[in-house]
């Protein structure tokens, strides 16, 4: 036996003049394809309520017309009609030359029981378990991307003062489905008598993982849940437009939980590779080893890795200084691989080993910079 229920709603605030947000919280298709998304409107006064407002419409009207194919494929598109409709629309107007959006959205396949995750800025997607709040979304912002490689505490990546400082948005340029550095597309297990919450940061702004997952492991109807989080957020100042969405999933059927697993994008493997789990993550493991060695090679006048994952047409607001690895002060001979077999992982971990040793007064900065090409491979 199943059930799935969902609610949502958007408040004001308690220090805004107009809600720039908007929401989603429907079946698509059928009553076995939910469709959730938040919704943050950027761009002063009205500019950002209007592209929220073609966000909606747009990804609605865009499935609705294609109830066939890969589900994921179709949102991942809808999201990208939406980016287009908002970036020819200001062209349209220059008075709201500026106006955006960030949108985090998910269609939940109840049979198959999957979500399928397309996300935009620092909007966020979380899934409630057996008492743990698992965030499955990245905000594409420096603080939100600090605070995901544990660089930043929560409390203290809430109080940064570049907190709402983004570097994706959608509508700010024509885009294609599959541009880089643009839509985040991942799909997860949908885990049985779970809690999905896509939220704006109006409400992660000002109330914590911690706070979030007392209510959401209250015994109140769901529409409770959702109206005691924005309380809790416009109690706590309420500084922006606040909007919440629950799609709440109870099942006798179990699914494996993967709750205590932060930020990882989860694969499920193929039938040839369902009993190769320690071969799989050992090869996982490698590319990820080969990836930093070669990153620090090339790392040359700092950051070079990261920067081009981090680049955008715009300024990204991605301070230099939080990747940037001096290699002046190294023996370049130490660094060659002409005579490295990449193949063979024990004589490239050594290597790695060897540049450590070389590079000891900036083990610090060597060590974020691993940090960084593990979160980078994990949002690719």
């Amino acid at each position: 036996m199943q059930q799935i229920n969902f609610y949502g709603q958007t408040d004001l605030g308690k220090q805004r003049q107009n809600n720039e947000d908007n929401l989603i919280h429907q079946e698509i298709w059928d009553k076995n394809h939910i469709l959730g998304v938040a919704i943050d409107g950027v761009g002063g006064y009205e500019g950002g309520e209007v592209a929220a407002g073609i966000a909606k419409n747009t990804v609605v009207e865009n499935l609705e017309k294609y109830p066939n194919g890969e589900r994921l494929v179709l949102l991942q598109q809808a999201v990208t009609v939406a980016n287009n409709q908002i970036y020819e629309e200001r062209q349209k107007q220059p008075e709201r030359s500026n106006m955006s959006c960030v949108l985090t959205a998910c269609i939940v396949e109840v049979e198959k029981k999957l979500i399928n995750m397309v996300h935009i800025g620092d909007s966020r997607l979380y899934q409630f378990h057996k008492g743990i709040l698992t965030k499955l979304s990245h905000d594409h912002s420096y603080v939100g991307y600090r605070e995901d490689i544990g660089d930043l505490t929560e409390e203290a990546a809430m109080n940064h003062p570049k907190r709402n400082e983004i570097n994706r948005l959608l509508g700010d340029q024509h885009h294609n489905p599959d541009d880089r550095d643009f839509l985040e597309v991942n799909s997860f297990p949908l885990l049985s008598n779970s809690i999905l919450l896509l939220c704006s940061d109006g409400l992660t702004d000002l109330v914590t993982k911690a706070e979030i997952g007392t209510v959401l492991n209250q015994d109140f109807s769901l529409e409770n849940k959702v109206q005691t989080l924005i309380n809790l957020a416009n109690e706590k100042g309420g500084k922006d437009n606040i909007t919440v969405v629950l799609i709440d999933y109870q099942s006798d059927e179990i699914v494996e939980s993967t709750a205590t697993i932060e930020n990882v994008h989860i694969e499920t493997p193929s039938d040839e590779t369902a009993n190769e789990p320690q071969k799989r993550q050992k090869r996982k493991w490698h590319w990820t080893l080969l990836v930093a060695v070669l990153a620090l090679l090339a790392g040359i006048n700092g950051g070079w890795f990261a920067h081009e994952y981090y680049s955008t047409k715009n300024d990204p607001k991605f301070p230099t200084d939080t990747i940037e690895v001096q290699t002046n002060t190294l023996v370049i001979e130490t660094l060659s691989v002409d005579s490295l077999d990449i193949t063979d992982m024990e004589a490239v971990k050594q290597h790695l080993q060897n540049l450590n040793d070389t590079v000891q007064e900036r083990e610090q900065e060597i060590e974020k910079l691993k940090s960084i090409i593990y979160i980078l491979t994990k949002t690719e």
